[in-house]
């Protein structure tokens, strides 16, 4: 076998102990529509979520359909936005989850390069990257025009299917084998990616994910807070 290049970590749920694209928009409304405006534009937001599953819509266009609320926003604005939402939410009690923490330290330690996998953006997530020294985020892109967010994705959206095609786009410009790579996740959208690795882990909540894990033998990590 050779050497283990790379742990690829879903992030929502996984890592943290919330959705981060949803906690944002949150954050987000409340910041500049103030708190009661705010709270009714997600509660209008969750309302019409509720409906597209009910109607039938898949995963992935709920996800790509989410980034629209951001249609104009200029770059700059957001990004200040999202770091002042991540200082927030990193003081959280149960902020993290812990076991996945700890594998993420660990294989650092031994020279394994974890790398984020994440149906959430690239810009949500690079302070959470900072402060865990993840150099790698594989999430999606917005697509930014005159220094404004389309409310568009680019390239690959990395949910389901779209997360194992991210990882072999990726192994494939590091020359790495995915046979030779950890993968964890929380979720049975992950389970495209967990398959493509040699060391799927999974933490524990989704009973579909965890029965599978339970059929192949793979480790499932009990979900507790740091």
């Amino acid at each position: 076998m050779g050497t283990i290049q790379f742990a690829f970590f879903d992030v929502d749920e996984t890592l943290i102990n919330m959705k981060s694209m949803f906690s944002f928009r949150n954050y987000y409304w409340c910041k500049t529509l103030g708190q009661e405006g705010g709270e009714a534009a997600s509660q209008e937001a969750e309302r019409r979520m509720r409906g597209q599953i009910a109607d039938g819509t898949s995963r992935d266009e709920i996800n790509r359909l989410f980034w629209h609320v951001f249609k104009g926003c200029r770059q700059t604005d957001l990004q200040a936005a999202i770091a002042d939402w991540h200082q927030q939410m990193r003081q959280q009690e149960n902020y993290y989850i812990q076991p996945a923490i700890q594998a993420l330290r660990e294989h650092q330690r031994n020279g394994v390069q974890p790398v984020f996998v994440s149906g959430s953006s690239c810009d949500i997530l690079q302070p959470l990257a900072r402060d865990l020294d993840v150099r790698y985020v594989l999430a999606n892109q917005l697509e930014i025009l005159a220094g404004n967010y389309t409310g568009e994705i680019m390239g690959i959206q990395t949910i389901g299917e779209g997360k194992r095609r991210a990882v072999q786009r990726f192994l494939e410009r590091q020359a790495g084998c995915a046979a030779d790579c950890y993968g964890y996740g929380d979720h049975i959208s992950d389970l495209p990616m967990l398959e493509l690795v040699g060391f799927p882990r999974v933490i524990a909540g989704d009973p579909n994910l965890m029965g599978i894990a339970q059929e192949r033998g793979w480790p499932i990590l009990n979900q507790y807070s740091l």
